[in-house]
């Protein structure tokens, strides 16, 4: 084994959407839909929102979720280019719990220190829409950097017309850590169309391959594939109501680092490997990691034809993501501060969610008046083993919970309410959202992070409030429209700022019970444009121009640097995690899609800027600091030909990113990444759709880093991308 501009003001867009002409009063309610325009099945905008189809799913053959959402405007991978060391960061908000993730309408999420957050199979996955920032009272307690729904393939999608009963089977590979992937799929429905048919999809994939490489040629140690995944899909119609019902298990085994989110691995001395040889001496380096993800949705959904005040949805989800790890047994050290000998890691999420939307007018002002009760709970459990420590009594012998990692819940209880209002070309959304969470700590089990003395107190902590939300657009003419949002939202602390803890000698022993709300105002605004037969008859155009400002207050950030105030007195017993003054991001995106008979096009661009009040460290400075999850300017442009008549299409992408140098001096933050340089990547594609006897075959051929770029996206935190990869698929329907 071998290692090698000045700031916009959103603010000044809402009176400009308020001036609204008076000769648009007599336009009917229906002018005002704006609905998303699909382009070469790819991608489709809509105002703050960006979805990404199947057909780019499958031309991006990408190893992960996180990978898929990187070329979208605003978008960033974060962590390193491991499957298991991914998590995402939108607009500036790059922790977990600012990304809110959901899979068929199950929460998903994993706060582990140094790890990934999203392992769901990209092969199962028929959509994915990310809504930026913090506009939706549907959705509360967090995500201020957006939402990322993700839908399941369904038997629907996979079917041709009139058929009842198919199959798929696909197999791929690529060139740089020669990976193989497997996947097959049955699905069905009913015989009578007339009626709400049923239909069933059940579908397995399996992922082997070796390590990554970089552009130099060496190896990106420990980042091999393994891991197996499962869907199931029934849906069934009652009566005028539908049910469904989903189950996603995925399971991965391997060696890996501890923090997946690293980049080369440190190499064995001579000395080590002429004691241990050199596979056991690489092992005493990692350790074997078993990682388990599923979610279960039930949905019920009624919503007769002649009743509009009536679209009733029920939801019930359960989902959990699963760690253990285990290291070799030559280890002798205990690895207290990363999990120690062995480490179980659980993170449990359970929904209902009961909604209603009604439909109806009042006089000439259109409404659809929606309303939902939502109860969440997430459980979280984790324990390791410090194997010098069993003969220590304050170290419950060697059995706890990180100090660093707590195990706790956390439940919740909302209402939600919003009226979507239309008048003429003018819209109109207020929503409202009441939400009260309830936090508790499990105490742990060694009496040395379980001490009154230290301040460590795992009781309950409550936190609620309400959130706001005001959407507004305007049809300035048939192609272009005008949006904005505003709205104030909130998230409670996670159950790791609360209760991590230090020992009773450490500087900020004690749990962090105290801590407010953290708080943020979200603005979002620009102009759509939309129109068919644009340059010629045929095609058609989609472009936003978006500009959003983000102001955080209280954010939540542990203790380091200037402990308290100056000049006030430091208390005994100070907890571990404290209330920053606050933050702002802001930026723009520019993002088109221009389809005709034989050509495509899709670019996109990003902007973002950000600073904190104060620093992470002095909070009290009168310098500001500059906020360390900017992304880099980046733009991504792709042009394709395609010949529909042979079911063939051709096409060139190019990633361009600017240098990001706006970090704070690493000498002063803790955790700051080092400034990156810029980079351009290029990639080409090609897609084949069989025709007449051929019609369910398809092949997929594409090259990433086609020129063997070596780069280190900033967000990856000094981790070397892959280089050159040649990925080749082939799938065949029946």
């Amino acid at each position: 084994m071998k290692s090698l501009l000045p700031t916009p003001s959103l603010s000044l867009l809402l009176p400009l959407l308020l001036a609204i002409p008076e000769s648009f009063a007599a336009s009917t309610p229906a002018e005002l839909e704006l609905p998303p325009v699909t382009v070469y099945g790819v991608r489709s905008i809509s105002p703050g929102k960006t979805s990404i189809s199947s057909a780019e799913i499958e031309r991006q053959q990408a190893l992960t979720v996180q990978q898929l959402l990187d070329n979208l405007p605003g978008v960033d991978l974060n962590g390193s280019f491991r499957p298991g060391g991914q998590s995402l960061n939108i607009w500036g908000f790059g922790d977990v719990e600012d990304i809110r993730v959901q899979l068929d309408g199950a929460n998903k999420g994993f706060e582990k220190y140094r790890q990934g957050s999203i392992f769901i199979e990209p092969e199962l996955i028929k959509r994915i829409t990310v809504d930026k920032g913090a506009h939706s009272v549907r959705f509360g307690n967090g995500g201020f950097g957006g939402t990322v729904q993700i839908e399941s393939k369904d038997a629907a999608d996979l079917l041709q017309p009139g058929q009842r009963l198919g199959g798929l089977a696909k197999l791929a590979w690529h060139s740089n850590d020669g990976q193989r992937l497997g996947s097959a799929s049955v699905f069905a429905r009913a015989e009578d169309e007339a009626a709400l048919p049923w239909q069933f999809l059940l579908a397995v994939t399996a992922r082997d391959s070796g390590n990554q490489r970089r552009a130099d040629g060496s190896e990106y140690e420990f980042s091999n594939t393994h891991a197996r995944s499962v869907l199931a899909k029934l849906s069934l119609p009652i009566g005028e109501a539908k049910l469904t019902l989903s189950a996603i298990e995925g399971r991965s085994q391997a060696w890996s680092p501890f923090a997946a989110k690293r980049d080369e691995m440190p190499a064995p001395t001579a000395a080590e490997i002429a004691k241990y040889g050199e596979r056991e001496a690489w092992l005493r380096k990692v350790l074997w990691r078993d990682q388990r993800d599923s979610s279960q949705t039930l949905q019920w959904q009624y919503a007769p034809a002649a009743q509009p005040l009536l679209d009733l949805q029920l939801r019930l989800t359960r989902s959990s993501s699963v760690q253990d790890d285990q290291r070799p047994d030559s280890i002798s050290s205990d690895f207290a501060a990363s999990l120690g000998k062995q480490s179980h890691a659980s993170y449990r999420d359970q929904q209902f969610e009961l909604s209603n939307t009604a439909r109806f007018a009042t006089g000439a002002l259109g409404h659809e008046l929606a309303a939902g009760l939502q109860v969440q709970r997430h459980q979280r459990d984790t324990l390791m083993l410090l194997h010098t420590r069993t003969q220590d009594a304050s170290y419950n012998y060697g059995w706890l919970q990180p100090y660093y990692m707590p195990s706790g819940q956390q439940r919740s209880l909302a209402g939600w309410l919003e009226d979507e209002m239309r008048w003429g070309r003018f819209s109109l959304k207020p929503g409202l959202r009441y939400e009260q969470v309830r936090t508790e700590g499990q105490p742990n089990l060694a009496p040395r992070y379980n001490d009154p003395k230290a301040g460590h107190d795992y009781s309950a902590a409550w936190h609620s409030g309400w959130s706001q939300h005001l959407a507004a657009s305007w049809r300035a003419s048939a192609a272009a429209s005008w949006f904005a949002d505003a709205g104030r939202s909130w998230r409670a602390p996670v159950i790791d700022e609360m209760f991590e803890v230090q020992s009773a000698a450490a500087s900020a022993p004690a749990t962090s019970r105290g801590l407010r709300k953290e708080r943020v105002t979200a603005l979002r605004g620009g102009l759509k444009f939309q129109q068919a037969d644009w340059l010629s008859d045929g095609d058609a155009l989609a472009a936003t121009f978006t500009a959003f400002r983000n102001l955080v207050h209280d954010n939540i950030h542990k203790r380091f640097g200037v402990m308290v105030e100056p000049g006030s007195v430091r208390p005994a017993q100070l907890p571990f995690y404290r209330n920053l003054p606050g933050y702002r991001s802001e930026g723009l995106e520019v993002e088109a899609h221009y389809e005709q008979r034989r050509y495509f096009m899709t670019a996109s661009l990003a902007w973002m800027d950000g600073e904190h009040r104060g620093s992470i460290r002095d909070p009290w400075s009168a310098k500001n600091q500059p906020l360390i999850d900017i992304g880099a300017p980046k733009a991504v442009l792709v042009l394709g030909a395609k010949w529909p008549a042979h079911g063939l299409a051709l096409g060139w992408q190019g990633k361009f990113v600017g240098a990001q140098t706006q970090v704070p001096d690493d000498e002063i933050v803790p955790y700051a990444l080092p400034a990156a340089k810029g980079y351009a990547v290029h990639g080409l594609f090609a897609q084949w759709q069989g025709r007449g006897r051929w019609a369910g075959s398809r092949m997929q051929l594409s090259v990433d880093n086609l020129f063997n770029r070596s780069y280190q996206p900033y967000l990856a935190e000094a981790v070397y991308a892959p280089g050159r990869n040649l990925k080749l698929s082939f799938s065949q329907q029946i």
